[in-house]
């Protein structure tokens, strides 16, 4: 069976358009004191077994999603504890007192945070229910440019507003990477996230948002064991597949893209394109598929979504069932 076969896809046409207090709990990422707990009294009508044991239970954490604050730190701290916004963390640039990031833990991970809105990824909507936010703080890019009166926010223009370089998205400090990184990892363990679920608040709202940006180093993240990222041979075996036998339908692409994950608006599917470029193509956003961006997209959707590597000997595209 060919590795880039779409089982059971519906049709294109049918795919959706798509706190409170401040626990001020700075952790010096380099390591953490150990903090002592004071328990109420028992209860006169019971007391806790000394070895209470664990019912079996799923975590409700399937997602980890990253922003950008589009802030400093006061402002974030205070759009984060606010009335409608909130995320389970947030980190700091490095503070001049010990020159390491701070995070800050709002809200419990047990517990819904407001960070994703609106939201689509895989097979699940509404994120807030099953994910990990984390924002972190940096200021962003340039307000988008207003569309002008009549102007319809449609391929060249839309990819310009919100992608163009001269947005001057800002850096990202290696402190804060490397602080992210450690903050990450445990929670990993804690709730088996798959690294195609460790995403960016642009990939589950593409018509919407653009964080954490296109200079966020997710490359980076991969390579310390967070997040997902095309293995090279695959992206070489496509492109020399592609180029032997032409690029798929556009419409197989776009199927391909939904299942990685994206929600594709039938009206606007650059949308789409352009936020998984931002993700994984930076230097090229266009909102338009090529050989790279659809070769970088195959060997995601084998490694990731097939559990398969590219080879050579297989099936060529143009004789492949991708429709």
């Amino acid at each position: 069976m060919f590795l880039f076969h779409l089982p059971s896809l519906l049709p294109l046409s049918s795919l959706r358009t798509r706190t409170a207090l401040l626990l001020a709990l700075p952790l010096a990422l380099a390591g953490c004191a150990s903090t002592s707990v004071t328990y109420a009294p028992v209860s006169t009508a019971f007391q806790f077994a000394d070895t209470p044991l664990t019912g079996e239970s799923d975590s409700r954490i399937h997602h980890l999603i990253l922003h950008y604050t589009d802030d400093d730190l006061a402002g974030s701290l205070a759009s984060l504890t606010g009335p409608r916004v909130s995320a389970h963390y947030l980190l700091s640039a490095p503070q001049q007192s010990a020159d390491l990031p701070r995070v800050y833990a709002l809200v419990p991970e047990s517990r819904r945070a407001w960070h994703a809105g609106i939201s689509h990824w895989a097979q699940r909507d509404n994120l807030n229910d099953t994910s990990i936010g984390i924002e972190i703080v940096n200021e962003g890019p340039l307000p988008l440019e207003p569309l002008t009166a009549g102007e319809k926010d449609s391929l060249v223009p839309g990819v310009a507003r919100r992608w163009s370089p001269e947005r001057q998205f800002a850096p990202w400090d290696e402190h804060q990477i490397q602080a992210l990184i450690a903050l990450i990892k445990p929670m990993l363990a804690r709730h088996d996230i798959a690294p195609v679920d460790i995403i960016g608040h642009s990939d589950i709202a593409p018509d919407r948002k653009t964080d954490p940006g296109p200079r966020f180093p997710w490359q980076q993240l991969h390579e310390a064991g967070i997040g997902a990222w095309p293995a090279d041979s695959d992206i070489n075996c496509f492109r020399r597949k592609l180029t032997q036998d032409g690029m798929p339908p556009r419409h197989t692409l776009l199927k391909a893209l939904a299942l990685y994950g994206y929600s594709i608006d039938v009206d606007a599917p650059w949308l789409a394109i352009a936020a998984f470029q931002a993700h994984f193509r930076a230097g090229a956003i266009t909102g338009q598929f090529d050989t790279e961006s659809a070769a970088i997209l195959m060997a995601l959707v084998a490694r990731y979504r097939d559990g398969h590597e590219c080879l050579d000997t297989q099936v060529p595209l143009s004789q492949a069932p991708l429709s």
